[in-house]
């Protein structure tokens, strides 16, 4: 088996990869809730930061050759643990059948200085 490089960073030089496949499975890094297009990030509040951000990774793991139907496991950071419930309801709505692992936790900041939430994941793909 190889690494394979599926979606490089968004901006030059940072030293990270979006997605990596690596055989069966596919490795998302912490994505927010900027839409793509346009950059901005999504108006409203942790409900729609929470929607970009899936549809965000959603996109991604098409490009991987795989979908939120195969997600393992789920890692969610929210800047305020107050927001759980907010952003609860819209991830139940993504995964409304046997959902995945996933674990939350609250962190001072994110790195992008609008993000409310950061979502991370690992999926499984059809082995390329």
């Amino acid at each position: 088996m190889h690494r394979q490089i599926i979606s490089r960073a968004p901006k030059e030089g940072l030293p990270f990869s979006v997605a990596v496949g690596y055989g069966p499975f596919v490795f998302l890094s912490g994505l927010v809730g900027r839409d793509p297009a346009s950059g901005r990030m999504a108006l409203g509040d942790i409900a729609a930061q929470t929607r970009q951000t899936l549809q965000n990774l959603a996109s991604q793991l098409v490009a991987a050759g795989s979908s939120l139907e195969q997600v393992l496991k789920v890692t969610v950071f929210l800047t305020d643990m107050g927001l759980f419930a907010a952003m609860n309801e819209v991830y139940r709505s993504f995964f409304r059948i046997d959902p995945p692992a996933r674990s939350c936790v609250q962190v001072v900041r994110l790195p992008d200085p609008e993000a409310l939430v950061e979502i991370e994941l690992v999926a499984a793909r059809a082995a390329p």
